[in-house]
């Protein structure tokens, strides 16, 4: 204990001095005169009362105060963490003992000096891989299934309030492996730690690369287009990552689920990709180092819709040391045929905003740039695009029929006849001022067109366009067409806060059986629909949609556009189910929560918020559990908790409304992973240690080294060993002092009084 006499006074020094000789000086040369008629007793009473006074006063100027130190060195605990998850049983160490095994020895080299440590301070230990749990001391046996260094920190931080933590003793291999709730991210909780000058010393266990400890082979980041179509080249890509295996060949498989006969809750046996023209369903790789990371890209065909286990797998070496690594799965949803979409037309405003609905996943459209004039012949169109089949839809804009050319437009008409969708949109040279009066097409198109309304190069004739704003409305038919809902609930209202179409051309009905589903409000026709054959076909008098994305109405831009080539394509029932399921993403690892989304629609598309919806999980042993939704907006989500057993859930979602069943249930799968969270990578992670003994004022400690540091601590203490406890004992500040100063000035005012001088 160290007492001391600290001085902080009110002013500089200079000034204080000056006051402290100011004051007395003062009082001597003008109080003496004013009681010299006083009797002598008086006289010295009054004179000594106000120098005791000034006396006081200039001793609290100078704040004088006693400062009394206390050293606690037995303040609070040193604690010691042990990791016991299943990566420390990696035989990574010196002499190929393992990382569990060689703590323990570190723990009995330092013995001595815990022993003697722990005649100072409060010295604990724990061994961690889920929870903490305290142990007298480490058993080399290591089994925890996670390595939840975070949450063992967090726990010190809980544990912590209301006692003094001098220290954290780190002993791990520094690889955080945690699932929740048990994930907690370490730097965070070590950033707290070092504001509480809690300083963290981690012993590092492990190798960081493990080439030596023996071969394996492991598929890693395996990734798949989460959405595809039938028929369609699917390419899957992985890496590979090769231990101790320089030299070896081996084969890298693509598998894929066997679906043909299943109902949505079967699952199908895994077989190899089936061989096809431009697919790659397994490759052969033969690693140059011992230590090597290979990427893979594979890819297959799917024959049929539906959702699909796709797997990489490489057949196990009998000496590799794990083999729950060597296949990867995830899921794959194929859907009926994508749409492809060939859309003729020239450089200009509407061709450079129609083709922005390829954002939609289901929808490829392919721009093809139509040459006019003195470049029409540098126009470049293969005659394949108008093979049946290649392509789903077909756009027409402002084109004249001669630039596409009398073969094209049969070949084209051939594609409508097997089934292909066709729409022609306004345009100077569109419909009949195009020429196609009498070309390949007129019999399909759903406008009446003549001969006589061919239009030359740079001609406009205001017979056959209508040169004014046109504001775009649904029609009574159009009212209740797919193509024209551009929203649930007040759809009119939708359309009339559209941006009027800056002119359109002037077309007529082929016949009573062509729908007109748009019209100016003045009752300009706008947009007709017709079936012809096997295919539908559209006109569209309109050419400047491109308005609407400009004013901000990007998303009715899109629908617009997306129905339409939807209804072309005949796919407009397969985009909007009554009740829909999503899990996403699709693999999890084991313990994770799975979140899922889900929703019911009505006839008209819009959400059923008043529906009552029900959640079952089927885990991979067919047991069903319940899962309560929440209501989230217009849909619902919903979070599984128990997804610690490997394979595949299926989640199941039906809809009540009213009572009544609303459409049938909709169906999703997800995979939990069966992949030994511990041993599947059990690199050390030394990086992770550093960072942690930075942020907390800590630093590393070999194992060589802790007997040593321990010694230090004995002999130095650690930076937050010794505590200091100043108190401060204000020798002005406190009630004795006010007493002394009233009494005083009740003194001299008391003999004033009585002599009159008051």
């Amino acid at each position: 204990m160290e007492t001391r006499l600290v001085i902080e006074a009110v002013w500089s020094w200079p000034v204080v001095l000056l006051v402290a000789a100011g004051l007395p000086l003062l009082v001597l040369l003008t109080y003496p005169p004013r009681v010299r008629h006083l009797p002598k007793f008086s006289r010295r009473l009054l004179i000594g009362a106000r120098l005791f006074a000034v006396v006081l006063l200039l001793f609290a100027m100078f704040r004088p105060e006693l400062q009394v130190t206390a050293t606690d060195s037995k303040s609070g605990s040193l604690i010691i963490l042990g990791d016991s998850s299943r990566s420390m049983s990696t035989p990574d160490g010196p002499g190929g003992i393992s990382r569990r095994a060689g703590l323990v020895r570190t723990l009995e080299n330092s013995a001595d000096a815990l022993a003697r440590l722990r005649q100072r301070i409060d010295v604990r230990y724990f061994d961690f891989a889920g929870p903490m749990a305290s142990a007298e001391s480490p058993v080399a046996e290591a089994n925890g299934e996670q390595t939840a260094i975070g949450a063992a920190l967090d726990q010190i931080l809980k544990d912590a309030a209301g006692q003094r933590v001098l220290g954290i003793v780190l002993m791990t291999d520094g690889a955080q492996r945690a699932l929740p709730p048990l994930d907690t991210e370490p730097r965070g909780t070590a950033r707290r730690m070092g504001a509480m000058q809690m300083p963290v010393f981690p012993v590092p266990f492990g190798e960081s690369a493990i080439s030596q400890a023996g071969l394996d082979i492991a598929i890693e980041d395996l990734s798949v287009s989460p959405v595809t179509f039938e028929k369609n080249i699917v390419p899957v890509t992985a890496r590979v990552r090769a231990t101790g295996a320089q030299g070896r060949r081996f084969a890298v498989q693509l598998l894929v689920e066997d679906r043909l006969g299943k109902r949505p809750d079967e699952s199908g046996e895994m077989q190899i990709a089936a061989v096809s023209a431009g697919t790659v369903p397994s490759v052969e790789l033969r690693p140059g180092h011992n230590d090597e990371t290979i990427p893979v890209e594979l890819s297959f065909v799917p024959q049929l819709p539906g959702e699909y286990r796709v797997a990489v797998r490489v057949v196990p070496f009998d000496q590799e040391i794990r083999t729950t690594n060597n296949q990867r799965e995830t899921l794959t949803t194929v859907l009926r045929g994508g749409v492809n979409v060939a859309y003729f037309d020239t450089r200009r405003d509407e061709s450079r905003f129609l083709p922005e609905i390829n954002a939609a996943s289901q929808i490829q459209l392919d721009f093809f740039w139509i040459r006019t004039g003195a470049f029409a012949e540098l126009t470049r169109i293969d005659d394949s695009v108008f093979d049946p089949g290649r392509y789903d839809v077909y756009l027409i804009g402002d084109v004249p029929a001669i630039a596409l050319g009398e073969s094209r437009l049969k070949r084209l008409k051939a594609c409508v006849e097997a089934g292909s969708g066709l729409l022609m949109m306004g345009g100077v040279y569109s419909f009949g001022a195009g020429g196609y009066a009498g070309s390949p097409i007129e019999d399909v198109l759903p406008v009446r067109m003549s001969r006589l309304e061919v239009q030359g190069a740079g001609d406009v004739s205001a017979d056959l366009h209508v040169d004014r704003d046109l504001k775009m409305l649904p029609t009574p038919d159009g009212t209740r067409h797919f193509i024209m809902r551009l929203s649930a609930e007040k759809n009119r209202e939708r359309w009339m806060a559209l941006p009027p179409l800056r002119g359109a051309n002037r077309i007529e009905r082929k016949n009573a059986f062509v729908e007109v589903l748009a019209e100016s409000e003045d009752r300009v026709p706008l947009l007709f629909a017709a079936e012809s054959g096997k295919a539908r076909v559209m006109a569209f008098a309109g050419d400047t949609t491109w308005r609407w994305w400009m004013h901000d109405f990007k998303a009715e831009h899109q629908r617009f556009w997306r129905q339409v080539v939807l209804w072309l394509a005949r796919k407009e029932q397969e985009t909007e189910q009554p009740v829909w399921v999503r899990v996403d993403p699709r693999n999890f690892i084991p313990g994770s929560a799975v979140p899922i989304e889900l929703g019911v629609r009505g006839d008209d598309g819009s959400p059923l918020t008043d529906a009552q919806v029900q959640v079952r999980i089927t885990d991979p042993k067919g047991a069903v559990s319940a899962v309560a939704p929440l209501r989230t907006g217009e849909a619902w989500s919903a979070a599984f908790q128990q997804s610690r057993e490997p394979g595949l859930y299926q989640v199941t979602v039906s809809a009540t409304r009213n009572g009544q069943p609303v459409g049938s249930e909709a169906t999703a799968r997800f995979l939990v992973e069966s992949r030994d969270l511990e041993l599947d990578d059990p690199a050390a992670d030394p990086g992770l240690l550093r960072d942690l003994a930075t942020v907390t004022g800590g630093r590393m400690v070999t194992p060589e080294e802790l007997p040593k540091f321990l010694q230090e601590v004995l002999d130095k203490g650690l930076p937050s060993l010794e505590e200091k406890n100043v108190t401060r004992i204000p020798l002005w500040d406190n009630w004795w002092y006010l007493t002394l100063f009233v009494t005083v000035m009740t003194v001299e005012w008391i003999e004033r009084k009585r002599r009159g001088l008051v």
